[in-house]
């Protein structure tokens, strides 16, 4: 409550990391100027959409699901009316309250600009953004991965593209603002796909410890949407009854085939 007086807002972050292990500390986070006023996100099915020849129509048949994109739009602002975003090396730690109220303090204090210093241009926060999100990484041989983090919302993901729109220069023609419309698309690890499919696929095989109240029958239909399965299930596991199975026991459930 007392954070909310005073106008504490927590900053969107970016978390980079160099490969697709995100249970270990980022290399850097970076902290944006301005949380942005607005996203936009796109869930895309790809479908075969092979025809007939003389045919009016075709029966959509499902290929895929792509991961999920979203559309991010960061403000890059040296006029010195906005305070200034930051980099950090590793990950973002806990403020103290005095920290907090601190970086509030420094915020709302007047922008004090000199009119006969030359103010600086945005083409250096601009490049090491794009360094840090899309830069090639010799050691690994592929670009950053990422996790975006903003209130309740959070992606793994990695940078498709990036368009900057530049909108206010200096007498020399350099930008000191300009934004950055950055589209992230979604990513998950081989092995996190490969333990999401076998927990819903039927066609893979599955392993069950039967807690209290499991019922042969139901699990079954669960996992191979149909309730025809449980007695091939008893017999594959040796079960001489289907309906008195031990707290405990594992039960495999085979593919279907």
């Amino acid at each position: 409550m007392i954070h909310a007086a005073l106008g504490i807002i927590d900053k969107m972050t970016i978390e980079v990391f160099e490969t697709n292990d995100f249970s270990k500390d980022p290399k850097n986070t970076i902290f944006v100027q301005l949380n942005p006023e607005k996203y936009t996100m796109k869930h895309n099915v790809v479908f075969c959409e092979g025809q007939p020849m003389g045919a009016t129509g075709n029966d959509l048949k499902f290929n895929k699901i792509e991961g999920e994109e979203v559309t991010f739009e960061f403000l890059f602002d040296s006029s010195g009316v906005i305070p200034p975003g930051k980099t950090i090396e590793g990950k973002k730690k806990d403020m103290s309250f005095l920290d907090k109220a601190g970086e509030v303090f420094d915020a709302l204090k007047p922008a004090v600009v000199n009119p006969f210093d030359e103010v600086k241009s945005v083409e250096e926060d601009l490049e090491n953004f794009k360094n840090l999100l899309m830069g090639y990484n010799g050691k690994t041989h592929h670009t950053a991965y990422l996790h975006l983090l903003w209130g309740g919302y959070h992606l793994h993901c990695r940078l498709k593209n990036m368009e900057v729109e530049y909108y206010l220069f200096r007498k020399d023609g350099k930008p000191i603002r300009a934004k950055a419309k950055c589209t992230f698309k979604g990513t998950v690890s081989y092995q996190l796909m490969q333990a999401e499919q076998k927990k819903s696929s039927p066609d893979l095989t599955h392993e069950r410890e039967f807690e209290m109240n499991d019922k042969l029958t139901l699990t079954s239909e669960n996992i191979y949407e149909n309730p025809n399965y449980y007695i091939d299930v008893a017999q594959s596991n040796a079960l001489l009854s289907f309906r008195n199975i031990r707290f405990g026991k594992k039960i495999i459930f085979p593919p279907i085939k």
